[in-house]
């Protein structure tokens, strides 16, 4: 079994030097830790959960998104009985990715079958970057989650503000929809003025 931590270092409640520096430097964090440990002690019951190669777990709201490395990683969470299930009440609901997550890949994802219509890069001045998706807005009833959703699961998965924009085609008679992609621009725009 591979995790994200040292299986060692779970079993003997002190991370060594080299997963306590992944720790410190947001590599991974207390969750990957602590639902690492679980898994371990699922896996002693479950002898299908030692061939899993799970790479993080991440809390992402009421959701937990662990990225795995390859498709047979997914298959063995899936399979191993009454896991998924152990998961959602423990933790909440499971959404399992294939790593390494990519931005666009991630988004493709969320919002299949939808396509996004692009995504740009906001650099911050203090040396942030923030990404915005944007996307159609006659396309937003064929997307599971609310806008919400995708910014709070992105922004886990990626480690980064991702904001997600419906953009519609200027048929709303005039009106000015203020979005959060509005917003940021005008920020960023004070901020370069207030130098």
């Amino acid at each position: 079994m591979h995790l994200p931590v040292c299986v060692f270092d779970l079993e003997s409640d002190m991370l060594c030097a080299n997963c306590q520096n992944r720790l410190d430097t947001g590599q991974i964090t207390q969750f990957d830790i602590d639902f690492s440990k679980w898994l371990l002690n699922e896996s002693e019951e479950d002898p299908s959960l030692e061939d899993l190669n799970l790479r993080r777990a991440i809390k992402a709201g009421d959701r937990v998104v662990l990225i795995v490395k390859r498709r047979k990683d997914k298959e063995i969470l899936e399979s191993a009985e009454g896991l998924l299930d152990q998961i959602a009440n423990l933790h909440g609901e499971p959404m399992i990715l294939k790593g390494p997550v990519r931005l666009r890949r991630l988004i493709r994802t969320l919002i299949d079958p939808v396509i996004e219509v692009g995504v740009n890069n906001l650099y911050l001045p203090e040396g942030t970057r923030e990404s915005i998706v944007i996307l159609r807005a006659e396309d937003k009833k064929r997307i599971d989650y609310t806008p919400k959703e995708l910014r709070t699961i992105a922004s886990a998965v990626m480690g980064e503000p991702v904001l997600f924009e419906f953009q519609d085609r200027g048929e709303d008679k005039g009106e000015e929809q203020e979005g959060a992609f509005d917003e940021k621009m005008r920020e960023f725009a004070s901020r370069r003025r207030n130098r």
